[in-house]
């Protein structure tokens, strides 16, 4: 999740756990600066943007790590405040520390990015894919109650009871946000059974800011299907709209790690395309399309004449056949390149298309 989330999310925790100890404003302020310490990773130094990319949420968000530190960080806890709060107890600090951890983690293992909540026994990244980022409707109820308890401190006595409630609002939200996946999902399944579609694998991501409408993404192999569905949609069938995934271009850089690196980070859900003589690829579950926020250079056209358009589809071109004879290429032509990540394109005109598109299915958005 974003980071005032993040922020809001453990300094709530702070101010139920530790408010009636040190007052609501301390208790406040060190629930979320504990709260934003695993996204310090951010400030590591990575080997390049694919790095920074997949090892982002790595150990500095396993629930083994939090667990191991909750017992130093609680004893600095507690040392800092047993003179101001003597019936403050060590158990109190440790356990404040480990539950302000371990929910940002476990928050973010909602998200769609994947996080390594198992590492070191597993080096896999799991995403749930219940929430998007920025959700205001889990957010607010948390920033209500943190302002509340940073604005008035011991001044309000109900700070930590309206913490309390803040958090069982927006943890029952997060457990409908998991409800309302699987109402999409079972919508898109039966869009893609109406089209006569058998994807490999269904990914559900939520569409930016809401828990409402959901975007099904169906990967068959050469190609993948967006699918976009609310859970107030009643028909079964809905527009698919099929992308070209390119893969003779992993073919032609199978050998070169960085894109691999992506490929296996997205658990599948990638796409490649070509801008001009470089070969991109796409984490296609963030962002939507064209405008993909984590998309990588990877590789490189020697030759941009020698290419047969009609063997390969590039960045811009249309929906060429990208299976059979037709599609192999020699991978000759194509170079790695140093790795470089690529801006998407901002263009936030599709809001007006999002809200309308929760409640009217006619609504159908140009790919």
């Amino acid at each position: 999740m974003d980071s005032l989330t993040q922020f809001a999310l453990g300094a709530a925790i702070g101010t139920v756990a530790l408010g009636r100890k040190i007052g609501p404003r301390r208790a406040a302020l060190v629930g979320g600066v504990l709260g934003t310490l695993p996204d310090l990773d951010v400030f590591l130094p990575f080997d390049g943007p694919i790095d920074s990319f997949v090892e982002h949420r790595g150990w500095t968000h396993s629930l083994i790590v939090h667990s191991l530190l909750a017992a130093p960080f609680g004893e600095a806890l507690y040392r800092l405040f047993r003179a101001r709060a003597p019936d403050l107890t060590r158990v109190r600090a440790v356990a404040t520390v480990w539950l302000v951890l371990t929910t940002h983690a476990l928050l973010d293992w909602a998200t769609t990015y994947g996080t390594r909540i198992l590492w070191p026994l597993s080096d896999e990244p799991f995403a749930l894919s219940w929430i998007f980022i920025i959700d205001p409707l889990y957010t607010l109820p948390l920033l209500v109650a943190v302002l509340g308890a940073l604005l008035f401190g011991a001044r309000w006595r109900g700070a930590p009871r309206a913490a309390a409630a803040a958090l069982a609002v927006s943890w029952l939200y997060l457990g409908w946000t998991g409800l309302s996946q699987q109402i999409a999902r079972d919508k898109v399944e039966s869009a893609l059974a109406v089209a006569g579609v058998q994807p490999e694998r269904i990914v559900m991501i939520p569409m930016p800011f809401n828990s409402f409408l959901w975007r099904g993404i169906a990967i068959d192999g050469e190609r993948y299907y967006n699918v976009y569905r609310s859970v107030f949609d009643r028909r079964d069938a809905a527009p698919l709209h099929q992308h070209p995934r390119n893969l003779a271009y992993a073919d032609a850089l199978e050998s070169y790690e960085p894109p691999q690196r992506v490929e296996r980070f997205s658990g599948g859900a990638y796409a490649y395309r070509r801008d001009g003589d470089a070969i991109l690829i796409s984490d296609i579950r963030m962002g939507v399309t064209p405008s993909y926020v984590f998309t990588f250079r990877v590789g490189t056209l020697r030759d941009l004449a020698a290419l047969d358009e009609t063997r390969l589809t590039g960045g811009d071109a249309g929906p060429a056949p990208t299976s059979g004879p037709g599609a192999a290429i020699d991978p000759a032509p194509i170079d790695p390149a140093p790795v470089a990540q690529v801006e998407p394109k901002r263009d936030f005109s599709g809001m007006g298309w999002l809200l309308r598109r929760i409640l009217d299915e006619d609504a159908v958005r140009r790919e």
